[in-house]
């Protein structure tokens, strides 16, 4: 045994457990350690559990856009085969999301309805002779 848990949780102790709580899963680092050596697929059942837990503990009203959030940093970790540059841009979505923040607190902040041009030009296209 390695820190808080057996060699394998039930899910229904996870579960009940939940994201946050001291005893997690991921306040063992050498657990994590162990799993990612010999059970990479174990660590990232965890890691769904852990995330799907943390979301539930969210207010509702808020469920929806970290649901949102979690697609996107789940779309940027298929998207680099190499975790350590899936790490750089899940980062840089970090702070690019900090940034805006900062901006909106100083009131400097535009959203992209208002930083979007207004006038277009129209192209015509010649009917079609069907």
């Amino acid at each position: 045994m390695i820190g808080y848990f057996p060699a394998k949780p039930s899910l229904k102790k996870l579960a009940l457990m939940g994201a946050g709580n001291v005893n997690s899963i991921f306040f063992d680092v050498q657990r994590l350690i162990e799993l990612a050596k010999t059970d990479p697929s174990e660590l990232e059942r965890l890691r769904l559990l852990e995330i799907e837990n943390l979301i539930n503990q969210a207010p509702e009203r808020t469920r929806k856009r970290l649901r949102g959030l979690q697609f996107q940093i789940d779309c940027k970790r298929r998207l680099h085969k190499n975790p350590l540059a899936a790490c750089v841009e899940i980062s840089r979505m970090m702070m690019d999301s900090l940034h805006c923040l900062n901006l909106a607190i100083q009131g400097d902040f535009k959203s992209p309805v208002e930083n979007a041009s207004l006038s277009a030009t129209i192209i015509d296209f010649p009917a079609s002779a069907n």
